[in-house]
């Protein structure tokens, strides 16, 4: 038997019925409705959380749909409620080959109060090295957040075991290659 695609957004009237008892709805919304990237536009060298140097990306041909999330020294505030991707995506350098930490580990923190932060997602690369060139690696994660109030739930970006000369890399502005950088998509209502 094959199933055939029902495009929502055309052809339907009236209320479109919702499972388990829920009430009607008049309106539907198809796809994502916000997508922006944010890069780290200058190195950052020390372990903790990411509070400055952040910036909504302006790289040529980058691509944003409703761009409207808001950061405060490292704290981003959602739009909206809903289900929301948050990736990171970090490059990491290594600066000096003394350094005695050979993990290093981007994390991603959400709040549901406003106020206590607990890492949900985190990642590690490895880059100690005893050679003259410098060793590097790019670190993804990423977390899928049901954000059910825009006030209390929010999230911020930190690195840990960074040290010894190493570096999360900075994109060396907004509107250059994009280095470190995260992602917010709002994949669809709570």
């Amino acid at each position: 038997m094959a199933f055939a695609t029902i495009d929502m957004t055309k052809g339907i009237t009236g209320t479109i019925p919702v499972a388990n008892g829920g009430t009607g709805t008049t309106s539907y919304t198809a796809g994502i409705s916000v997508a922006e990237e944010w890069v780290l536009t200058s190195n950052k060298t020390s372990a903790g959380d990411i509070t400055a140097n952040l910036s909504l990306s302006s790289f040529a041909g980058v691509g944003t749909i409703n761009a409207s999330m808001s950061e405060s020294s490292g704290v981003f505030t959602f739009p909206s409620t809903g289900i929301w991707f948050i990736g990171f995506n970090g490059l990491i350098e290594e600066g000096s080959q003394s350094s005695n930490v050979a993990i290093v580990r981007p994390e991603i923190k959400i709040t549901t109060d406003n106020s206590s932060y607990n890492i949900c997602a985190r990642s590690q690369e490895g880059i100690a090295g005893t050679i003259a060139a410098e060793f590097s690696g790019t670190s993804t994660t990423s977390f899928l957040f049901d954000v059910t109030n825009t006030t209390t739930h929010k999230c911020k970006f930190a690195v840990a075991n960074l040290e010894n000369n190493n570096r999360l890399l900075g994109s060396g502005g907004a509107s250059n290659l994009q280095h470190t950088k995260f992602t917010f998509l709002k994949l669809g209502d709570t």
